[in-house]
């Protein structure tokens, strides 16, 4: 009787046993185009794009070269730019991911950078909303030496993503820095995933050539 028990024991275990193995979850799956879970555990946000200034305060300058030579000069804060943008993201719910991202422009004579935060709400169909804040760190014109001045402050954009691949955005900057407050906004547009990796390949190619043509001038 105790053998017989023993037997039915194990036979009831064993089909239990296969359907545990059958639920398990499935394996992390690092992405290069975002997907919503379960078809992504974490996915990589590459973005390439133009931000046109809609708005911005402005800098007075005034600059004294002596014998009654002053030059003054009105300069935008915030001007138009390219930007490209990479960061890891994380799918902490089906339809939820959170992450962060850096952003590079090229400005002239100088360079602007922004650090953020970003959390990004799926719909079923692969089309998403991203909202981003974090620090800013843009040069600002200036009528004299040195031209360019680092600034510090705050950034925040909204993004409407579809499927990853582009995107239309809105976004706010606010520099404290400087001795005054000074804002800006933005419209842009962005290719996302391979379309961002090849702009930035062809952006590559046409500044090398720019450069080389320099060169030989």
């Amino acid at each position: 009787m105790k053998r017989t028990f023993v037997i039915l024991s194990f036979m009831w275990a064993t089909p239990c046993l296969a359907q545990t193995d059958s639920t398990a979850k499935p394996e992390p799956h690092l992405c290069w185009r975002g997907k919503p879970a379960p078809k992504c555990s974490s996915f990589w946000i590459t973005e390439f794009g133009f931000d046109g200034v809609t708005s911005t305060t402005t800098t007075r300058s005034v600059v004294d070269f002596g014998s009654g030579n002053v030059y003054t000069n009105t300069n935008r804060d915030f001007g138009s730019r390219l930007t490209w943008t990479v960061g890891p993201m994380f799918n902490t719910r089906p339809l939820s991911a959170v992450g962060g991202t850096l952003t590079l422009s090229p400005l002239d004579g100088g360079f602007r950078a922004a650090v953020e935060g970003r959390r990004r709400w799926w719909t079923p169909e692969g089309v998403a909303l991203d909202l981003s804040a974090g620090l800013l760190r843009p040069d600002v014109p200036r009528a004299g030496p040195p031209y360019e001045r680092a600034e510090y402050g705050i950034t925040t954009g909204a993004f409407l993503v579809g499927g990853d691949l582009i995107n239309v955005n809105g976004r706010a900057d606010l520099l404290l820095s400087g001795g005054k407050i000074r804002y800006g906004t933005s419209f842009g547009m962005g290719l996302g995933s391979y379309a961002a990796a090849g702009g930035t390949v062809v952006l590559g190619a046409l500044i090398a050539i720019v450069l080389s043509s320099a060169r030989f001038d």
